[in-house]
């Protein structure tokens, strides 16, 4: 009995009949899971209202801090911009030769042009004025108050951003910058330009505030420069605002404006000028929005629980009867067969693992489809990629194989026949040829990165025009072809290679889509406010489907095999963009093929400039120099040497920086030459020992392929007078030579 008694006790439910087991149906099961997952919902919804509310707040500090970031970088740039045309104006011929009347008369000249300047003075690097344009020539001006900023920026050799001061002889307030006057490697004057703060204030007011929203700039002294609500400048920031700038050079803090408003406020310090800027939100902007995503994140919370209800409440009744049908679903997936979107489930759950079995099965084959895209697309890029290294190819091959016939003709022929002429001829041309098929490639991937500064100076188009075309008429290219001009005279602020480039490109297309015999006409002169360049033809003419694309990057209309016509793709490219570059424009058009083409480049016009501006004096050929060339590649100083030496130069040369630096020491020259890449020091240290060794004047010439701007600028501050990029032709390396020859004692 007793056994039966325990058996009986513990006997498991499967033992029971199966009306006897404790069971629920899956509706209740499924209204125990809503009523146990309430509370944690709920009290997930508070954490995410809190977190809401933080993340907004983070984001209003964020956004005030990049806009902040981005209003102190418009200032940097406005006083970088002050300091540039400050350091122009120190370069004057006046300063330079001690003519401070005619410096006063430049000062004032470069002053107009400068609205946003309220006065120029020239100041000793003890803080004696000497200059000030604000005086009339000859006139002693009165004592800098501000003479230990002027000595400090004379020991430091340093630009400077002064704080806003109120000027004695104007009577206005402005902020001072200055620059010094550097003559060998001492300051002898500071220049001094007194900034109008009005021009910090529009950079406020371009931001657009939103009202109720404050922002100011103040200087080292933490005075206001500039402020949106106005306040009297040179007035000090609100306390709070002044604690958290000394605290930190960026921040967001809580406090009262000096009006005493509760307000958000973003702080950012400039390393550059040691100014700060502020931005004010007021408090409510912030809190309104934090609230307002916290309320949103409720009701959604309660409006989710509700309907999570609702549906245990409808689904319970209907949640078995679907499995054999999912079960039929995933059989459809593994034998490959499409599953329709539309199921019969009311199940969500079900519902949803059969529409992801749909899904993947979509997903599947777009990636399939995806796939042969992909593939295609990578088959067209690498024909793209044989299309333009077979253009490369024919494109170097050609003045390769003529150079290398030229070359074995001056070999083995006298060089007084008329072969042996035609063969240096051929030498000279073609590797003018390949020197712009380089520099076109090269010029493609500095415009594209921005890394091409344009020389802008007063020039007529007519007359850079007229220039080109004498050139292509002296080399030949117009013998085949009626060439026609019609020029006026048409003004535009240019950098002068760049427009030769443009005029080039233009001429060296029309001549090779017009056949022998065609007519090509090139007009050029005023249109409204424009100066118009048109390179008429009728040539082959352009497709109209061709047409939209005639200027982008390797775009080329039918070629034949023997590629007869044609180039890389990339002339008209520069064309549109050196234009763009101007400010202009270019555009092309065509009745269609056989019926020529036509293209336009508009340039902004300005006013004749006086005979004589832009004119540049003749540069006198030198006379024999003493002259040290360092070159790494043997065959480059081969013939430079010997070119250098038949023009009547003694030339010493050398492969390497140290061997350069003991023959300048054991024969000092009056020029060195020097390549920048050598392989041993590079060629800026070796200038800077040349300069520090050799006894007497020298003068120093860098030769290198970068002729970037950053470039130019480390061999300027290495000490060398000139910067010449390769390939270098003797007149150019002569004119440089005759350039720095009256620096050298005679």
């Amino acid at each position: 009995a007793p056994v039966l008694i325990i058996a009986a006790v513990h006997a498991p439910d499967a033992a029971l009949p199966t009306h006897e087991r404790r069971t629920m149906t899956i509706r209740t099961h499924l209204l125990l899971l809503v009523a146990a997952a309430v509370v944690p919902v709920f009290a997930f919804a508070v954490l995410v209202s809190v977190a809401l509310v933080r993340h907004e707040r983070d984001k209003q500090r964020t956004g005030a801090m990049d806009q902040a970031r981005a209003m102190i970088t418009a200032v940097d740039a406005e006083l970088r911009g002050s300091i540039a045309t400050l350091r122009a104006l120190s370069a004057s011929r006046a300063l330079a030769s001690g003519d401070l009347s005619g410096f006063h008369a430049s000062a004032a000249r470069a002053l107009h042009t400068q609205p946003g300047w309220l006065d120029i003075s020239l100041s000793e690097p003890g803080g004696r004025q000497v200059v000030d344009v604000a005086t009339d020539p000859g006139t002693v001006p009165a004592a800098a108050a501000d003479a230990a900023d002027v000595a400090r920026v004379a020991s430091t050799l340093e630009p400077q951003v002064g704080n806003v001061v109120v000027d004695k002889l104007l009577g206005q307030p402005g902020v001072p910058v200055r620059v010094p006057v550097i003559r060998e490697g001492k300051a002898v004057w500071v220049l001094t330009a007194l900034v109008r703060p009005d021009a910090f204030r529009d950079l406020i007011l371009q931001q657009h505030l939103a009202a109720g929203w404050v922002s100011g700039i103040v200087d080292r002294d933490l005075k206001f420069v500039a402020r949106v609500p106005e306040v009297p400048l040179g007035s000090s920031a609100s306390s709070a605002f002044m604690a958290a700038a000394r605290r930190s050079s960026e921040g967001w803090y809580r406090g009262l404006t000096v009006e005493g408003t509760d307000t958000f406020t973003a702080h950012i310090t400039s390393p550059f000028s040691g100014w700060t800027i502020g931005l004010a939100v007021p408090t409510s902007d912030v809190e309104a929005a934090a609230r307002h995503s916290a309320w949103i994140m409720s009701v959604g919370a309660v409006l989710s629980l509700g309907l999570a209800v609702l549906a245990a409440l409808f689904v319970g009744r209907r949640v078995a009867d679907p499995v054999g049908s999912l079960a039929a679903a995933a059989r459809s997936l593994g034998e490959g067969k499409e599953i329709p979107v539309e199921t019969p489930y009311d199940v969500r759950e079900i519902s949803a693992v059969a529409t992801a079995l749909q899904e993947a099965s979509t997903a599947i084959r777009d990636r399939q489809a995806l796939l042969r895209r992909e593939k295609a697309a990578l088959e067209a890029a690498d024909v793209a990629k044989d299309e333009f290294l077979a253009m490369l190819s024919h494109e170097l091959r050609n003045p390769l194989a003529a150079l290398r016939t030229a070359a074995h003709i001056l070999k083995v022929m006298d060089p007084a026949q008329p072969a042996a002429s035609r063969a240096r001829d051929v030498i000279e041309r073609q590797t003018g040829l390949m020197t712009r098929l380089i520099e076109d490639l090269l010029d493609t991937s500095r415009i594209t990165m921005g890394k091409v500064a344009l020389d802008r100076r007063p020039l007529d188009l007519a007359e850079a025009v007229g220039r080109v075309m004498e050139t292509f008429r002296a080399a030949g290219r117009f013998s085949r072809h009626r060439v026609e001009l019609h020029a006026s005279p048409a003004w535009i602020e240019g950098d002068r290679e760049r427009i030769d480039q443009i005029v080039s490109n233009l001429l060296d297309n029309a001549v090779k889509f017009t056949p022998q015999g065609g007519a090509i006409s090139v007009s050029v002169g005023r249109a409204g406010g424009a100066s118009r360049l048109q390179v008429s033809d009728d040539g082959e003419g352009i497709a109209a489907d061709l047409l939209p694309h005639l200027f982008e990057l390797f775009v080329q209309g039918p070629r034949g095999i023997d590629r007869s016509q044609g180039g890389m793709g990339i002339g008209l490219a520069l064309v549109r963009r050196l234009a763009e570059m101007h400010g202009g424009t270019a555009a092309a058009s065509s009745g269609g093929p056989g019926k020529g083409a036509t293209f336009t480049v508009e340039l902004p016009a300005i006013a004749p400039a006086v005979a004589g501006e832009t004119a540049q004096a003749p540069r006198p050929r030198p006379g024999a120099r003493r002259i040290l060339l360092i070159e790494d590649n043997d065959d480059a100083r081969t013939m430079l040497r010997d070119a250098l030496a038949l023009s009547g130069h003694e030339v010493a040369d050398a492969a390497d920086g140290t061997t350069g630096l003991a023959i300048a020491s054991s024969h000092p020259p009056e020029i060195a030459v020097i390549d920048i890449g050598l392989p041993d020091i590079d060629g800026y240290e070796v200038a800077r020992r040349l300069r520090r060794s050799v006894a007497g004047e020298i003068a120093l010439i860098a030769l290198t392929g970068y002729g970037q701007h950053e470039d130019r600028r480390r061999s300027h501050d290495a000490g060398f007078g000139m910067h010449l990029t390769k390939p270098v032709d003797l007149e150019q390396l002569e004119a440089a030579i005759a350039a720095l020859s009256p620096r050298l004692r005679t």
